[in-house]
């Protein structure tokens, strides 16, 4: 045999040898791609999750505002799992929001086509954050807590210690400036009569001033202008206890659980006092909304389980719970009347 078949039959034998290590490389590279790209996904939709759907959703999806999100079903592993079905169903959701029965709380639409903050890319990568099973991740991203900022007066509180010169015009004068339906005439009249008594520094500015500082009393924000001011007021029993390292009250506490900011239109008092008593110990139907999406109005027909609450019990007297349930009942984006607690009906 010549030396240039020889050399011919090598170089053959080379280039088939030569594809067939590329395949193989090639095969496992695409593996190794798609892998690092999964958990790319998942790390970045994990800080999308902590800062736009903890709130609702809890930190481990567990459920909160918002159903349960961790469910066996859409976990990648699942025997169950559809991916398209899945990524599909979520999609929907999360781009053009949801119908709740709670009052006050709706789903937002996400997505930008929709009027959302939200990307097509970002909310890919929530879902396939969610359908991973790997819920630890949010807590690495929750935002610190603001102690700073004040928390703010309920309704009762509103009602007992009005603080502008209008509200306390308005309470001592209710025939006069129309009370809770004020025709033109009678808003201008209040705002007029304001200013004026503003203006002379009178007597409707001197309590509005006075009763200001007693709700900042009596909710325990603190006056810059006094540093050495000890105050044991709503502000500081919500932070010894810890409620505001999990919670949001107006701008004080952070958004690792529900804003409770308007929890009175949602929850009664009776509810607020059993949960914060023992968390573990509410039934999962009367946490609520625990419901399927995509019912039409208030006729539910599917209803998702919670999962385990990550709340603890946090040891407090019966005094001081009552304190909390007093303050947090009343925090209401209006009176509203809340439907009856029950199986189906959640708060």
């Amino acid at each position: 045999m010549s030396t240039r078949m020889v050399l011919s039959i090598a170089f053959v034998l080379f280039v088939v040898l030569g594809m067939l290590v590329y395949v193989l490389f090639e095969g496992q590279r695409a593996d190794y791609n798609i892998l690092t790209s999964t958990e790319e996904y998942t790390h970045v939709g994990a800080q999308l999750f902590a800062a736009n759907c903890a709130q609702c959703h809890g930190p481990e999806g567990e459920g909160a505002i918002g159903p349960a999100l961790n469910r066996s079903e859409w976990h990648a592993g699942d025997k169950n799992y559809d991916q398209n079905a899945v990524f599909n169903f979520i999609r929907n959701v999360v781009k053009r929001g949801q119908h709740s029965p709670q009052p006050g709380i709706t789903m937002p639409a996400w997505s930008k086509d929709f009027g959302g903050p939200l990307n097509d890319e970002e909310i890919e990568r929530i879902i396939v954050f969610i359908t991973q099973d790997d819920w630890h991740q949010p807590f690495h991203y929750t935002a610190t807590p603001n102690f700073v900022a004040n928390i703010p007066p309920n309704s009762v509180q509103k009602k007992q210690y009005p603080s502008t010169t209008a509200e306390v015009l308005a309470v001592k004068n209710p025939a006069k400036y129309g009370e809770a339906n004020p025709t033109a005439e009678q808003k201008k009249a209040l705002s007029d009569d304001a200013a004026a008594d503003e203006k002379a520094n009178g007597p409707a500015y001197q309590e509005a001033q006075q009763n200001t500082e007693k709700l900042r009393v009596l909710l325990g924000n603190a006056d810059p202008a006094k540093p050495g001011e000890k105050l044991n007021g709503l502000k500081q029993l919500f932070q010894v206890k810890g409620c505001i390292n999990c919670h949001a009250i107006g701008s004080v506490g952070t958004t690792l659980g529900p804003a409770l900011t308007e929890v009175g239109s949602r929850r009664d008092a009776q509810w607020l006092n059993d949960w914060i008593k023992n968390p573990s110990l509410v039934k999962p139907e009367n946490r609520g909304p625990n419901v399927m999406p995509w019912f039409k109005g208030n006729n539910r027909t599917e209803f998702w389980p919670m999962q385990p609450t990550i709340m603890p019990t946090i040891p407090m007297t019966d005094q001081e719970r009552q304190r909390i349930v007093d303050y947090l009942a009343n925090l209401k984006i209006t009176d509203v009347a809340l439907p009856q607690a029950g199986p189906a009906t959640g708060n």
